[in-house]
């Protein structure tokens, strides 16, 4: 994925839904400079931010924020589904005071390490809104740690419970339980609208003669109305439905109210399989090249066995009187359109949920489809939205896997399609925990081609580090040690060097039991040492260990470069005068590494430019690094003249 003319996955966007709008994986050229973490981390609070603006605050929401005021404390949130708690338990969270802390998602599942390491200030989300009856007593275990955590950190926890935990609940957190009851449905819909720029009155929609209106704002779970709102701004820019405010509702209300009954009708009355094949494959390519979507009908109906009839290409009705019989148009671009608003979601819906025998053609039909002429980059890219989008609404999580496998095979070829599958698993609601399981699968044992281990690294450091940094640094760091996957080793280096925690965290991993990696391990502490690229404070009390170890286990010619590296930050660098003594204690009073220190700097000080400005800069440099050694070891001061130690230091 090197090449100029291939495409990359980049952040994405919503990493927290809630259900009140849609998704996007954004792709960028590979040549394009990549987002450092605390890009990916703005974003994340963009999409918060985004949340917060269409939020309608439910009842007893305060009784939670009121709680959640005092450090460490956790705010176990319920309340009947549909009603927005995901959504409520972020912004939340996205209005504490204060800016300082991470904002993370927590996991239920483990990695290897089952390390944990939470911050003061930290706003933690812990979703177990999905969790079933067999997974209670895990959720139970991490929900324990969490608390203890954020309780000893001063970290703030918000955990949305099900229905199902929420029966089982321990009397002793009973205290911390706040249920949420349902906002009301024209207050959200009037802010979704409002927000996204459609100005109307409230009288506007009062009085629409919209029974079904008037229901599905009574009932209908909040990710429904911003569906509704969200179509009734396309309904807007489409300009094909009317004017008013009036028409576009009408126009987009049986979106969510209608269309299920509609498509079922439709298709009952489809006796021709061609005509089924035609109406599937339209929705599943809506947008693209009609004649694109033609060919897609064919090779489904080669992909089901479906006998075909030769006859002259003259006979039958036309391509389209084919297309108005089956309520779809070809656009004045030439693409594929459906007459009626976003009905082309409700035709894939409907068979895959009532064609169950179809789905493993449907698998194998969208591997191939990706590959159909005149489909273009975006047309791919909905193309893999929509049948992720379905393969997970009826429960086959392992058709991503399957299909992300194939199209990173030798012949694939579909990189950028394959990251963004699994990127889509990441986000599910139900099966983003399983996504994260199998790209540890995939990254400690799995045989991976060079196309796969490319792809997981850019998912890793675009989209599972934005919200679940340690573990996506776990997974690039298994990556990393793969000979051949110098892109993990970027990734995993970039995102250690961004983040104390982070830090420690790569540091502990490779010396975790006491011992260290093989010596790809100290190849990988000297790179995340090097002062040009390292984004954390040089006296922070994470570089020490990691100097203690490099110094212990690595030649001098070794870690001689990068000491220079640090001597020399320490003379240009605000904030690294010091930075030279943290390498000093680092060797622990061990003469021998003092010495080794002491006769590094002599060749880093020799070495200097012939200015004599700079050169005066740099004995300064030296001078004092030489001056903390020797106190080190219990000496006097030394007078250094002409810019050279003693020389009994050179026969040490």
């Amino acid at each position: 994925m090197s090449g100029p003319s291939d495409t990359w996955i980049d952040d994405a966007q919503g990493q927290i839904n809630t259900g009140s709008g849609d998704q996007h994986i954004h792709f960028h050229p590979a040549g394009e400079f990549l987002r450092s973490r605390a890009e990916r981390l703005r974003i994340a609070a963009d999409d918060r931010l985004w949340l917060s603006q269409r939020f309608v605050r439910p009842r007893n929401l305060g009784q939670a924020a009121g709680r959640l005021a005092k450090p460490g404390v956790t705010v176990l949130l319920t309340g009947e589904a549909g009603i927005g708690r995901r959504a409520a338990a972020t912004v939340l969270l996205h209005e504490l005071d204060g800016d300082g802390g991470n904002f993370e998602e927590l996991p239920v599942e483990r990695d290897d390490d089952g390390r944990l390491d939470i911050g003061p200030d930290d706003r933690l989300l812990f979703d177990l809104s999905a969790t079933a009856v067999e997974d209670g007593p895990t959720a139970w275990e991490r929900l324990g740690a969490y608390r203890s955590a954020a309780e000893r950190t001063g970290a703030r926890l918000v955990v949305i419970l099900s229905p199902v935990l929420e029966r089982s609940l321990a009397p002793e957190l009973q205290p911390y339980l706040v249920r949420i009851e349902r906002p009301r449905g024209g207050a959200v819909l009037t802010r979704h609208l409002r927000s996204d720029g459609l100005v109307f009155e409230p009288e506007e929609l009062e009085h629409l003669e919209l029974p079904k209106l008037k229901d599905l704002l009574a009932s209908a779970p909040m990710r429904d109305i911003a569906r509704l709102a969200r179509t009734i701004g396309e309904a807007r820019a489409s300009r094909r439905h009317g004017d008013t405010f009036a028409n576009w509702c009408s126009a987009a209300l049986p979106t969510v109210t209608d269309w299920a009954d509609e498509v079922a009708e439709q298709v009952h009355k489809l006796t021709d399989g061609r005509e089924r094949a035609l109406l599937l494959a339209g929705a599943m390519l809506d947008g693209a090249p009609m004649d694109t979507a033609v060919v897609g009908a064919e090779r489904l109906l080669h992909q089901v066995g479906h006998p075909f009839e030769v006859e002259s290409a003259l006979a039958g009705p036309d391509l389209l009187v084919q297309l108005r019989g089956l309520q779809m148009t070809r656009d004045q671009g030439g693409r594929l359109d459906f007459e009626r608003l976003s009905y082309s979601g409700a035709v894939r819906s409907h068979f895959w949920t009532y064609f169950p025998g179809l789905r493993d053609h449907l698998t194998e039909w969208v591997a191939e489809a990706a590959h159909l002429p005149g489909l273009g980059v975006a047309e791919r890219r909905e193309l893999v939205i929509r049948f992720a989008e379905q393969a997970l609404m009826v429960g086959r999580p392992d058709d991503l896997r399957e299909l992300a496998e194939r199209w990173t095979s030798g012949t694939g070829g579909l990189c950028a399609e394959a990251a963004l599958l699994i990127a889509q698993g990441l986000e599910h609601e139900k099966y983003g925990t399983a996504m994260r399981r199998q790209i540890y699968q995939w990254t400690t044992i799995g045989q991976l081609t060079p196309q796969l281990a490319d792809v997981l690294t850019g998912v890793c450091r675009h989209v599972l580090a934005a919200i679940h940094p340690d573990l996506a640094l776990t997974r690039l760091y298994h990556l990393s040690s793969r000979r051949g996957v110098t892109a993990a080793t970027d990734a995993v280096l970039e995102l250690a060097r961004s983040d104390r925690r982070l830090f420690r965290h790569l540091y502990e991993r490779i010396f975790s039991g006491g011992r260290s990696e093989p010596k790809y391990g100290y190849g990988l502490l000297l790179a995340l040492l090097d002062p040009r690229l390292l984004r954390i404070s040089p006296t922070d009390p994470e570089l020490e260990p990691v100097w203690r170890n490099v110094l212990a286990g690595v030649d001098r010619t070794g870690w001689a470069p990068v000491v220079y590296g640090w001597l020399a930050a320490a003379e240009v660098k605000p904030g690294w005068e010091r930075a030279p003594d943290v390498v000093m204690r680092a060797a622990g009073g061990r003469t021998d590494l003092l010495n080794q220190l002491y006769l590094t700097a002599v060749g880093w000080q020799r070495t200097g430019p012939g200015d004599p400005v700079s050169g005066a800069a740099r004995l300064a440099v030296a001078e004092r690094f030489w001056r903390s050694i020797d106190r080190a070891q219990g000496m006097g001061e030394h007078q250094y003249a002409d810019n050279q130690p003693a020389d009994s230091w050179e026969a040490s």
